[in-house]
């Protein structure tokens, strides 16, 4: 592969980087909050990039075991600015991988916060249950024997 089409391989990865964090930065304000509806839209949305990226790696891949020594390049300013570009897509992607467990995290604090609020309502609802079933023994008051002898 020359290098010509290499640099196109990393543009576009870098396009999808790019539309992939941007994506990722409103899934944190989605978790944040608390809209889980544009949670699962945001997430349907990344899967096309996602499934882009895994292709383009198999390509990067092929590129990657030819000799990069042998691998024509129109100019030196042209092979800098792949590589710059390449630099630029790993950042992109450990701030995707640091994001994604952000959201991680997030969620399962979100998570966390509602089994509590749950268990603290379930717990109302016991008492409040206990209290009507002692409630209505006490007014029924048993029987008392009003005969006279």
């Amino acid at each position: 592969m020359n290098g010509k089409e290499v640099a196109a391989l990393i543009e576009q990865r870098w396009e999808i980087l790019n539309r992939l964090l941007g994506i990722s930065r409103l899934q944190i304000v989605a978790i944040e909050q608390g809209q889980m509806t544009d949670l699962m839209r945001l997430l349907s949305e990344k899967q096309l990039p996602l499934n882009q990226l895994i292709e383009l790696g198999d390509q990067l891949g092929a590129a990657n075991r030819d000799s990069s020594e042998d691998r024509h390049w129109e100019s030196d300013d042209v092979r800098w600015r792949c590589r710059k570009q390449q630099e630029e897509c790993e950042k992109m992607n450990l701030e995707l991988l640091a994001i994604e467990a952000e959201c991680e995290a997030k969620l399962s604090r979100n998570r966390e916060e509602l089994r509590l609020r749950l268990e603290r309502v379930d717990s109302g609802w016991q008492a409040v249950s206990g209290y009507a079933d002692h409630s209505a023994q006490a007014t029924t008051g048993g029987s008392l024997d009003l005969s006279s002898d």
